[in-house]
């Protein structure tokens, strides 16, 4: 239990973040960063820290140091910038590299995982948690799965403590939870299927802990999503409860979480990170 590492799926090409404009006063720097590199690694804050290392730093107060990365093939400026990260906060950090198939941009979340599994098959005989690298999750939440062995689990978040705009919540995985397990996760819910949920509204911010010998497969068989052309990690969850292979415990949580999306959002965080 003292060794349950955390993925950090960080191989995506930002493309919503580089075509935003911002009508804030971002500097030169920010706009700049913001154009060229992935979100995780975009400095915020006073300090200049970027999210990933925020996400680990956070990860090493809720008692886990060992980590996975994963990035793209042409990421030696990450890799470099994260061994240095995990000299400055004794931690161990292992690379996973995902295969864009020839593609500009990378398969989905669920192939992202499933390609880390094989690059490293320990995984499969592990538990393991995953998150994403561009939202700012707490050591609460992330303690909170970490503690969690008996159940794949997952954090659910009100969407009310969240500070977001209504209209976002669309762009997030909405959850039916019954006795306190997941019986159905839709990514990126439409207006008909909003209206369904009529009282509390729990979303996914893709964060997770996985028993992996239960997950592995259905990453692996997960469907490519016809609107969005990725296989997504909420399809390969779905897939294995309506199987009965493994159940997903949830965790209700009320809190915000910093979200990295557009150039705005650097605001947002900025302003979040001088609060905490």
């Amino acid at each position: 239990m003292n060794n349950i590492p955390l993925i950090i799926m960080a191989a995506g090409v930002s493309s919503r973040m580089k075509s935003s404009k911002s009508n804030k006063n971002l500097s030169e720097d920010q706009i700049k960063q913001s154009n060229s590199k992935a979100k995780g690694f975009i400095e915020v804050g006073k300090k200049n820290e970027t999210i990933i290392y925020h996400i680990i730093k956070n990860s090493v107060f809720a008692g886990i140091n060992e980590f996975y990365i994963i990035l793209s093939q042409d990421s030696l400026e990450f890799q470099n910038y994260l061994n240095k990260i995990a000299k400055k906060l004794s931690v161990d950090i292992k690379f996973a590299f995902q295969d864009f198939y020839g593609n500009s941009k990378p398969l989905g979340t669920a192939d992202a995982i499933f390609q880390t599994m094989n690059q490293f098959p320990e995984l499969n005989k592990l538990r393991f948690l995953i998150c994403n690298s561009d939202n700012l999750y707490s050591s609460k939440a992330i303690k909170t799965l970490k503690d969690e062995c008996d159940y794949n689990s997952m954090i659910a978040y009100d969407f009310k403590c969240l500070e977001f705009r209504d209209e976002r919540l669309s762009s997030f995985s909405i959850l039916e939870i019954k006795n306190s397990f997941l019986s159905k996760i839709i990514e990126k819910p439409d207006r008909e299927t909003l209206e369904t949920f009529n009282t509390e509204k729990f979303v996914s911010m893709n964060i997770f802990s996985f028993i992996g010998e239960q997950v592995y497969r259905y990453l692996g068989n997960c469907e490519i999503n016809k609107q969005r052309g990725e296989k997504e990690i909420a399809s390969a969850i779905q897939n294995m409860i309506n199987d009965g292979k493994g159940y997903v415990k949830v965790f209700k949580i009320c809190e915000h979480v910093p979200d990295l999306t557009s150039k705005d959002d650097i605001i947002s965080i900025n302003k979040f990170l001088d609060k905490n």
